[in-house]
């Protein structure tokens, strides 16, 4: 962030990074064993802390830098991370997938630390468009919710391969049976999905005029498109050929790993005054 950013933004940046560090270290000691149950009832409350620290930060940035969270991908990964966090903590109970928090903090964490690389930029006026607010919001919870899923299906392969290997006393026993993980997976993807899809739509529409069809331009279109096929058919082909469990998880993994390769396309290379996090 700027050099002339006031001081209270840093200390809100530095204690959601430490609240974010120190939730994930937590989760993974709790993963040890039943000596260190009191961890596991910790981590949750200081990913908590960590999640309203970071939408303090978020807030009071937008405020101080007069820029709208919803602009800019600086914004938007912090507003994609901490929203991951939210659902997260709202639904652990219900798909018995608290253990789930190992993942979670470390990926809000990483697009936390990611955010902070970018610089903010104004928005170009050529961007502002009616559909501009439904393009924003689709993909920050689209986005959102594919962590979620990634974060499952990174699961379920490390439960599976520990049953397969009869490692019941391994690092992973306290992990979710396998038919909570396979389901949370699903789900969080089958909510990304529409979000996803309406990204798309939205952007095609308002951004048609205004792309200038560079490498980098194309880059993310490519990579963009292939995300949404490769969920899409993750969720045909388990709905019509009762694909579940290692295969549905390979590819929940792979469509969020083409989704990275659209926000490394605007780290890497740059887009300054685009709307926040794209996938089109």
């Amino acid at each position: 962030m700027s050099a002339v950013t006031p001081a209270i933004v840093e200390v809100l940046l530095a204690a959601t990074i430490a609240a974010y560090a120190t939730s994930c270290g937590l989760f993974i000691v709790y993963l040890r064993g039943d000596r260190f149950a009191r961890a596991g009832t910790l981590a949750p409350h200081l990913l908590l802390a960590g999640a309203a620290l970071h939408a303090t930060h978020i807030v009071t940035s937008s405020f101080i830098l007069h820029v709208c969270p919803a602009m800019g991908l600086h914004f938007g990964l912090s507003l994609a991370s901490a929203l991951a966090c939210g659902i997260f903590l709202a639904l652990r109970r219900r798909y018995r997938i608290d253990v789930m928090g190992a993942f979670v903090a470390p990926l809000a964490l990483t697009f936390l630390l990611a955010s902070n690389l970018v610089g903010v930029n104004p928005v170009d006026p050529r961007y502002r468009r009616v559909l501009l607010p439904i393009h924003v919001a689709a993909n920050l919870l689209g986005i959102a919710l594919f962590m979620l899923a990634f974060a499952a299906a990174v699961a379920y392969l490390l439960q599976e391969r520990r049953l397969k290997q009869k490692n019941l006393a391994g690092f992973f026993r306290k992990f979710p049976p396998l038919d909570a993980l396979d389901r949370a997976q699903h789900r969080f993807l089958l909510a990304g999905f529409p979000m996803l899809t309406a990204g798309i739509l939205t952007g095609v529409y308002w951004a048609r005029d205004v792309e200038a069809g560079g490498a980098p331009e194309i880059a993310r279109a490519v990579f963009g498109y292939m995300t949404w096929l490769l969920f899409a058919a993750v969720l045909v082909l388990r709905a019509g050929a009762g694909w579940r469990g290692r295969r549905a998880a390979y590819g929940t993994i792979a469509g969020f790993s083409f989704a990275v390769l659209v926000l490394l396309v605007y780290l890497l290379r740059g887009a300054p005054g685009a709307p926040t996090v794209a996938l089109l």
